[in-house]
């Protein structure tokens, strides 16, 4: 009798231990999520797949917590451009970005936003847009039952200054996301965009992106995503595929 009241006793104290082991992960992919991270991002776009006409870039990306609520980031991409007329190799122009980010914590809704500069720092006019751009974004977020969430945003390009042989920059980005983060330590998420050209009015396009991921420990992760032009009589692509490496919590 002594020996199962005491094994009734150990299990009680165990319960506690045990609750906190199956802890939930962080994937750096929640758009509440405010982690420090670094990763590079290898990426493919075709433009023109008949026309053999396509974009490659490396992508080194950092995001650094602030505070709490806020975090910084900068992405710089080594990119090379390739066409049958010509093909180029060097820098894209870099982001620099702050985001403002209130998570759902115990509650059911998070939002969040965020101000990027695009600095015309490409070493060819092939490799970028030639104009500083302002693009501010503001996104609000639901959790689900299941370890699913969706997301909601609108983000805004504007061109300021820059090349005035180059086209002025106007046009807007609609995002739908919707995710699932599993104790398994993997992840999928579905990105649904759709693009608003305002300085050419009546240009727009529809660009669904699937991508999975996975910690290949609990500070590595690993994803791939593709996406492609569905849909619009605006045609800034045809089809792309990236892969990324994230190193978290740094």
């Amino acid at each position: 009798m002594r020996k199962y009241l005491a094994l009734g006793v150990l299990l009680w104290f165990c319960a506690p231990v045990n609750a906190q082991i199956q802890r939930s992960y962080h994937y750096g992919v929640v758009p509440t999520e405010n982690i420090t991270t670094f990763e590079v991002n290898p990426s493919t776009t075709v433009i023109d797949d008949s026309g053999g006409v396509s974009s490659s870039q490396l992508t080194l990306k950092t995001y650094r917590v602030i505070s709490e609520r806020f975090n910084w980031g900068v992405e710089v991409p080594l990119s090379r451009y390739e066409s049958p007329d010509k093909s180029v190799s060097g820098l894209g122009d870099t982001l620099l970005s702050v985001s403002w980010l209130i998570p759902e914590g115990d509650r059911l809704l998070g939002y969040g936003f965020k101000m990027e500069v695009f600095v015309p720092t490409a070493t060819d006019r092939l490799l970028g847009a030639g104009k500083l751009q302002l693009s501010p974004s503001a996104f609000i977020l639901f959790s689900l039952p299941g370890n699913l969430y969706a997301a909601a945003g609108y983000k805004h390009y504007q061109s300021v200054v820059g090349d005035h042989a180059r086209d002025d920059i106007n046009y807007g980005r609609l995002r739908l996301n919707v995710g699932y983060t599993s104790p398994s330590q993997w992840w999928a998420l579905v990105n649904l965009y759709y693009y608003m050209d305002y300085e050419c009015g009546g240009r727009a396009e529809f660009i669904p992106e699937l991508e999975v991921g996975t910690l290949v420990n609990e500070g590595t992760a690993f994803y791939i995503n593709g996406s492609t032009h569905a849909a619009g009589n605006w045609n800034t692509k045809d089809w792309s595929l990236g892969v990324g490496f994230k190193l978290l919590y740094l």
